[in-house]
C-alpha cells in the first residue's frame, strides 16, 4: 500500500445520488487530503496527516505544490476514429459559416467520410491513438469510441477493427 499526498484538496464521489442534479454542497472535498492505493485501486481517502498516523510505515508518495485531485471525466459518445481532421470546419463555424456553406466549400462530414475511406488501417489507428491521448491529457479516461464516418459496410468494419485493436490505450497491446 502507498499513501499519496498531501493534495490541497481531494474531491470524491462519495455518497452522491446515481442520477439527478448535483450541487457543489453535495461533493465531498477533503482539505489537505491523501489517498491510499494498493494494486492501482483506491483503498481509502482522508486527511493526509490522519492517514499517515493511522498507517505507520506506509510507503509515501509526496506531492509537491497545491494540487487538487478529482475523479476523471467520461466521454460517452465520440466519433474520433476517422481520417483527416476537422480544424478548417471548426474555424469556419467560428467565423459564422453554416454547415451547408462548409460542405459546399469541400468540408463537413462528407470530407471526413472521404478521408476515412482513403486512410489505411495504420493511419486510422495512429490518428485514433493521438486523439485518445489528447482526451486523456484533458482528464477524460473513459471514452466510448463509435464508428460512423465510413458510411458503407466495408469502411465501417475497417473502423471497428481499428477500435477493437486498441480498446484500452492505457494498457499496451
Amino acid at each position: 500500500m502507498k499513501l499519496i499526498g498531501p493534495f490541497k484538496q481531494v474531491v470524491t464521489l462519495a455518497n452522491l445520488p446515481l442520477r439527478g442534479k448535483l450541487t457543489d454542497e453535495q461533493l465531498e472535498v477533503i482539505a489537505d487530503g491523501g489517498i491510499i492505493v494498493a494494486d492501482n485501486t483506491i483503498q481509502k481517502t482522508g486527511n493526509f496527516e490522519t492517514l499517515k498516523t493511522e498507517n505507520p510505515g506506509i510507503e509515501i508518495e509526496k506531492i509537491e505544490g497545491e494540487q487538487v485531485i478529482l475523479p476523471a471525466f467520461v466521454d460517452s459518445h465520440t466519433h474520433i476514429c476517422f481520417g483527416g481532421n476537422r480544424a478548417n470546419d471548426f474555424a469556419m463555424r467560428n467565423a459564422g459559416k453554416t454547415y451547408l456553406e462548409i460542405a459546399e466549400s469541400g468540408g463537413g462530414i462528407w470530407s471526413s467520410v472521404q478521408h476515412t475511406r482513403n486512410a489505411s488501417e495504420e493511419e486510422l489507428l495512429k490518428t485514433l491513438l493521438e486523439r485518445i491521448s489528447f482526451l486523456v491529457d484533458l482528464g477524460i479516461t473513459t471514452i466510448e469510441v463509435k464508428s460512423g464516418y465510413g458510411l458503407d459496410v466495408e469502411n465501417e468494419l475497417k473502423m471497428l477493427r481499428i477500435i477493437k485493436r486498441h480498446r484500452n490505450p492505457l494498457k499496451p497491446l
